[in-house]
């Protein structure tokens, strides 16, 4: 089992900046926040990463692409929840992988 992720949730790019959530449902709410679900990260802007901006790197600016991490059962508004298990990149050279720092809530668990 994973903690679901909800509003709240800290998740980073990998180079010390943040990820901006916006939950895209209001329905299923655990630890006092909206729960995210799937598609709720796509193009989530990223701010604060720590490359350093140079002819060959680019800063992170946003998710380009989430890769697994939703529940295979637990939906909100008809679309899967996500879970702190969730992978991805951003847009940053090198690119600069997700990192679930907090789910944001413990009271909800799925798998």
């Amino acid at each position: 089992m994973a903690a679901v992720l909800n509003a709240d949730a800290k998740i980073g790019c990998g180079h010390g900046g943040s990820v901006r959530i916006s939950a895209g449902q209001d329905k299923l709410v655990a630890g006092g926040a909206a729960v995210l679900i799937d598609g709720d990260l796509d193009g989530a802007t990223v701010s604060g990463c720590g490359t350093t901006q140079s002819s060959s790197t680019s800063q992170c600016k946003s998710v380009s692409s989430v890769i697994g991490g939703t529940a295979a059962k637990l939906t909100a508004g008809g679309s899967k929840v996500l879970l702190e298990t969730v992978s991805g990149l951003t847009d940053g050279v090198p690119p600069g992988t997700l990192v679930v720092q907090s789910a944001g809530q413990t009271i909800l668990q799925a798998s």
